[in-house]
């Protein structure tokens, strides 16, 4: 028990760490959302979903509470740090189609709320090139879904690497 707990641990410290440096780092910010979600999705793989949800609220609230910029924290608050939750369940036994259509449906409710909750806040006049053009904002959405799917591909791929070759408590 105390293993886990010290696991859980260490893994939101990463987490937070990788946290920080994205509201620190003028740019990668990204890229350190995405590894920040990495010690979730590890923390799901070798002790279960519940230590995983764990890790993801405990690094979301240590980061708000170490750097009090609650903006910084927001990419990975409303997807990053769920999304390997939500793909841990979704993986479960289902067919690849439903899989990509449940994972599609994460992703688009994830900003569709990070939209609508900060858009009075962050979001006051659309870019002139979006306003009252269907077609490019239908272009940009289709963009995000493909990024979104080489997102996935990648994360599937490093948790896959990670499964085989580093898992410490499942061989």
């Amino acid at each position: 028990m105390s293993r886990k707990m010290a696991f859980t641990g260490i893994f939101t410290s990463i987490a937070v760490v990788f946290l920080y440096l994205s509201t620190i780092m003028p740019t990668g910010k990204l890229t350190l959302y995405f590894l920040a979600s990495l010690p979730v999705a590890i923390t799901i793989v070798e002790l279960g979903a519940g230590a995983g949800i764990t890790v993801y609220f405990a690094a979301s609230l240590l980061n708000i509470l170490i750097t009090g910029n609650i903006t910084g924290v927001v990419p990975f608050v409303f997807f990053f740090g769920h999304y390997p939750v939500f793909k841990y369940f979704i993986e479960k036994g289902r067919k690849a189609a439903v899989e990509l259509l449940l994972k599609l449906t994460v992703f688009n409710m994830s900003i569709l709320l990070w939209y609508l909750l900060f858009k009075s806040l962050f979001i006051t006049v659309l870019p002139a090139q979006f306003a009252g053009r269907s077609i490019l904002t239908a272009a940009f959405i289709t963009a995000m879904q493909a990024v979104f799917l080489v997102y996935d591909y990648v994360f599937s791929r490093l948790l896959f690497y990670y499964q085989s070759k580093l898992s410490l408590f499942r061989r």
